[in-house]
């Protein structure tokens, strides 16, 4: 008999959506999952610099590294963040704490020990401010040791409307 996990309700107010065997909607998001899945083959995560080496200009564009800050602090350091993930976040390199979204980074902060603490790749859906938004972190290796993940990060570009 299988039994439904239970959502923290902190998680349910986030999140429309939390896919810890993740079949992402989004093409890119799903691309990004497929390549990571690659990369990693058998091994517990890929290399960071494999898989970002490896990726084509369109994932890059929308994806990161975010490596956890060491002393325990609750902030992560955003990496090679692509195009359209800085113009999303409002930032270039640096820590999540420091976006100009707090909710967003709130989300992304949550999105993060998730896929820390799982340590296998999950997607997330949600909405913010009438925008709708899929992310997808996976775990990498990295070569001085700390926990890492290569995230994916979209805001569906929605057309206007007629009326």
């Amino acid at each position: 008999m299988t039994e439904l996990a239970r959502t923290p309700a902190n998680l349910r107010r986030l999140f429309r959506t939390i896919d810890f065997a993740p079949i992402p909607e989004d093409e890119i998001v799903s691309h990004s999952l497929q390549h990571w899945r690659k990369q990693r083959g058998n091994l517990l995560a890929p290399d960071e610099h494999d898989v970002l080496a490896s990726l084509s200009r369109e994932l890059r564009d929308h994806s990161f590294i975010a490596e956890a800050l060491p002393n325990g602090a609750d902030d992560f350091m955003l990496r090679t963040a692509g195009s359209h993930v800085r113009a999303i976040l409002g930032c270039e390199d640096g820590r999540l704490s420091r976006i100009a979204e707090p909710r967003l980074a709130a989300r992304l902060r949550h999105l993060f020990h998730l896929a820390t603490k799982r340590g296998e790749a999950v997607d997330v859906r949600f909405l913010d401010r009438g925008k709708s938004y899929e992310a997808l972190a996976a775990p990498v290796t990295t070569r001085n040791g700390a926990s890492a993940l290569i995230c994916t990060f979209r805001r569906e570009q929605r057309r206007p409307t007629r009326c």
